[in-house]
């Protein structure tokens, strides 16, 4: 099946149809939401997004996502693998929950089955500044990264490099640094 693409209003779509599944079998989950999505929830410059990059909050069961994600996918034509949470490869281990905005819960009216949370701005722009050390992955990431340099107001090669360690607690190595110029431009 080819990548159906999100923009935001699909996406609350899927999230609700989610929260109600979820609800429905007496479930309730909290998804933590990066990337694209997170961007594209946060600002109105981000149009779109191939997938949801996201990861089940602690205490949260992922075999208990799995098969109303399916359910949700058969319903509106998504691909299986809608939620992605390779993302988690990029997270510390451990994550404060001051990095996180609430951005809904789903339903919004009866019993809730779903609360997403959506990465701070802050944090969304140290993941894009480690995304840029993987060269496969397009222009998306500096693009990215460009615009959230700017929403954050940031000017500096040095601002970058602190913001990067404070959120992945070490300093990027010397290549990845030397892209992080290119973010400035």
């Amino acid at each position: 099946m080819a990548r159906a693409a999100f923009d935001g209003g699909r996406l609350v779509e899927a999230f609700g149809h989610l929260g109600r599944d979820l609800a429905s079998r007496g479930v309730f989950l909290e998804l933590a939401v990066y990337g694209g999505s997170a961007i594209m929830l946060h600002y109105i410059w981000r149009k779109g997004t191939e997938g949801v990059d996201a990861v089940l909050r602690p205490g949260s069961d992922e075999r208990l996502l799995a098969p109303s994600a399916a359910r949700v996918a058969a319903l509106m034509g998504l691909p299986d693998d809608w939620i992605n949470d390779a993302v988690g490869m990029f997270t510390p281990l451990v994550e404060d929950d001051a990095l996180f905005d609430l951005s809904g819960v789903y339903p919004d009216i009866g019993v809730p089955g779903l609360r997403v949370l959506v990465a701070k701005p802050h944090y969304l722009r140290a993941m894009k500044l480690m995304a840029l050390s993987n060269l496969d992955r397009g222009d998306r990431d500096m693009d990215d990264a460009r615009m959230l340099a700017r929403e954050l107001r940031i000017g500096d090669v040095e601002a970058l490099q602190r913001l990067y360690a404070s959120i992945h607690g070490e300093q990027p190595a010397a290549e990845l640094l030397a892209s992080f110029a290119s973010v400035l431009a």
